[in-house]
């Protein structure tokens, strides 16, 4: 059962959230950017949202010793080297699908935080006693949706066909973000800095794809200074976790921007789970941007499954939603025919979604940043939005938004 279902949409509760970092922006009001003349109406109401929201967003309805790398997944990193590539591939799949199915979150939709979200803005106004009114766009000027690439650079193979990929999605009209290991291969910076002045991002992805980072509190202190420096002396901003491990006191607690080590739903993973989120949200000072569709690793390697129809389906899920469509996707497995070929049929397809913000991590993690602390205000003269970067934004009636209806 989703705990929107289990828990009063009334009533008070401390925030989970609050009691870790001090500050929620997780709440119902923030989320959907209402305006200040209605916050005092909606102050009770309000108050126990962070804490369903965190329920999903931090995972909490996993048990606390599945919110972090098992001991049996420790004990396969350090054989891993060991295990040749292909054999390692066999081996995650036979795993997974012996791994016991989960009836929650469902894969690969998971609605019940968009349902949540929906049914507290719907009892919300009835609160009120208004039929309509504003809100803050989920997205700045205007656009119905946004659209992410990220790539995970596994290898120096997966180096060397950056560039092709690249040249793929500037073709459709996309730029994308790289992620790499910074102590796994010799990084080519020539190229990351080639790759950069075209427009493209590049973030860290750990040090090592060896499990050592989040295997215990111990080892997490000892390289994640090496981590924050390494990164500062390339200047990347974002994080995303080796094979997404996480634990999430340690992970908000680094020097980024933003992170992207948790899917709204994925149960395919080493540690899986999900945050149920087709949205940004907030971990510490750090905006989390999910990746919301399904690894092409997991799909060709794992399930053997045709990529092209479920990455479709779930993009028009999301954008049916106004949510964030976030792409995953490997050079190392993505960057040569059949599967290039695929990933430019997914790029066309994506090509055709009207109104989408076609954005950059670091850019999304800005944006929902400026949007949190924006201040929406409705007069005779129709809504009025303050802040920084208040020129960005647009307030829509909750009437013609998607996630509303």
């Amino acid at each position: 059962m989703a705990l929107a279902e289990a828990l009063p949409l009334t009533g008070s509760a401390t925030s989970a959230t609050d009691s870790v970092l001090g500050v929620s922006c997780n709440d119902a009001f923030t989320f959907w950017g209402l305006p200040q003349q209605w916050r005092a109406s909606l102050e009770e109401f309000n108050r126990p949202s962070a804490d369903i929201a965190d329920w999903y967003l931090y995972e909490y309805y996993l048990a606390p010793q599945e919110r972090r790398p098992s001991s049996k997944l420790n004990n396969y990193y350090r054989i891993k080297q060991l295990i040749p590539l292909r054999l390692r591939f066999l081996l995650k799949s036979y795993f997974v699908r012996a791994r016991r199915k989960r009836p929650f979150p469902a894969w690969p939709c998971e609605g019940a935080l968009v349902d949540y979200w929906r049914a507290w803005m719907r009892k919300g106004v009835e609160i009120l006693g208004v039929q309509d009114g504003y809100h803050i766009d989920f997205w700045p000027q205007g656009r119905k949706c946004c659209i992410v690439l990220t790539h995970d650079v596994e290898s120096p193979k997966g180096m060397q066909l950056m560039e092709r990929i690249a040249d793929l999605e500037e073709r459709w009209g996309f730029y994308s973000s790289w992620n790499i290991p910074l102590a796994q291969y010799p990084v080519d910076w020539k190229l990351v800095e080639r790759l950069r002045a075209r427009g493209f991002e590049f973030g860290a992805h750990g040090l090592s794809h060896d499990g050592r980072l989040f295997r215990s509190e111990l080892d997490f202190q000892a390289l994640a200074p090496r981590l924050e420096q390494l990164a500062r002396e390339h200047n990347l901003r974002g994080f995303r976790s080796p094979s997404t491990l996480r634990v999430m006191p340690w992970i908000q607690s680094l020097d980024f921007d933003y992170d992207s080590s948790f899917a709204d739903t994925d149960p395919y993973e080493p540690q899986p789970g999900g945050c149920c989120s087709i949205f940004p949200y907030f971990i510490g000072k750090m905006v989390e941007l999910p990746y919301t569709l399904a690894q092409d690793h997991t799909l060709i390697h794992l399930l053997r499954r045709d990529p092209l129809p479920i990455w479709r389906e779930k993009a028009r899920w999301i954008a049916s939603m106004g949510g964030m469509i976030l792409a995953l996707i490997h050079p190392d497995y993505c960057g040569e025919p059949p599967y290039l070929d695929t990933y430019q049929e997914f790029l066309k397809f994506l090509a055709d979604f009207e109104h989408a913000w076609r954005a950059l991590p670091s850019q999304v993690a800005a944006w929902w940043r400026c949007r949190a602390s924006l201040r929406l205000t409705v007069g005779r003269n129709g809504p009025s939005i303050e802040g920084s970067g208040a020129t960005q934004a647009q307030a829509t009636l909750l009437s013609e938004t998607p996630l509303f209806r």
